[in-house]
């Protein structure tokens, strides 16, 4: 096993403006697969204080048929250079179950700290001026800084440094490549796929550590295809069901 520095950061995009993908979202739950809802990601173009960037927007929602049982509501938003993927501003609002709040973070790179405003629930605006580490990405830029990087340069077991500002804090991350597999699609067939899994900070999700495993097309676009990960309550799956805006069709 490996441990690689941070290094710079990859040269060409493997998405463009117009690309959308989503997914189903899968909870185990008494035993069996259900299907809960859905999660969109898109990229366009945008501007940040007069300067062209890509805005990246994660949309997840549960089916309405089960929004009596936990209801889930979250919208992801980031703006980053169209260059090294650098991020300028950084906005969530989410809503899952009774608990729900939103956060906008503005990242100063040249002073290296980050301003942020949250409002949880009923309680006050907080207003924070938090460090932040050089190599830093937001949750979303981080996910197509992920897509970036040439797996096929990596050893399995290989650990890729990824720093992510999340919660007012940077965490010091990394990327586990776990090597190559056939993911067998009910609608694509058999897609090659690079294999890895991220260390996952803990939240109202997720539980910390290794616990999630993402396939990727081993192709010019390098998009997810499935994901199955622990949460804190059961297991959770997603699954490419649709996409537009591709580089290039699956496989090339």
């Amino acid at each position: 096993m490996v441990i690689l520095g941070l290094g710079a950061r990859a040269q060409e995009n493997k998405f463009a403006p117009g690309e959308s993908l989503k997914y189903g979202v899968y909870y185990y739950l008494m035993g069996v697969w259900v299907g809960a809802g859905e999660v969109t990601f898109s990229v366009e173009e945008s501007v940040f204080q007069e300067t062209p960037c890509l805005k990246f927007t994660g949309y997840g929602q549960t089916h309405k048929r089960y929004d009596w049982f936990y209801k889930v509501r979250d919208t992801y938003e980031a703006y980053a250079s169209p260059t090294d993927l650098t991020p300028y501003r950084f906005r969530r609002d989410v809503s899952e179950g009774d608990f729900y709040f939103v956060e906008d973070c503005l990242f100063d790179h040249q002073h290296s700290r980050v301003f942020s405003v949250l409002k949880v629930k009923e309680k006050a605006v907080k207003v924070d001026t938090s460090a932040l580490m050089e190599n830093s990405f937001d949750v979303l830029s981080m996910i197509y800084h992920a897509r970036n990087l040439d797996f096929s340069s990596f050893e399995v077991a290989d650990k890729i440094p990824i720093n992510m500002f999340v919660d007012r804090e940077t965490h010091q991350l990394f990327i586990r490549y776990l090597g190559t597999e056939v993911y067998d699609h009910d609608e694509y067939g058999e897609i090659e796929c690079y294999v890895f899994s991220p260390l996952l900070v803990e939240g109202t999700l997720f539980k910390s550590g290794e616990k999630m495993k993402v396939y990727v097309t081993k192709d010019s676009n390098v998009i997810p295809v499935y994901i199955e990960s622990e949460i804190r309550v059961g297991s959770i799956r997603a699954e490419l069901t649709g996409y537009e805006g591709l580089r290039a069709e699956i496989g090339n």
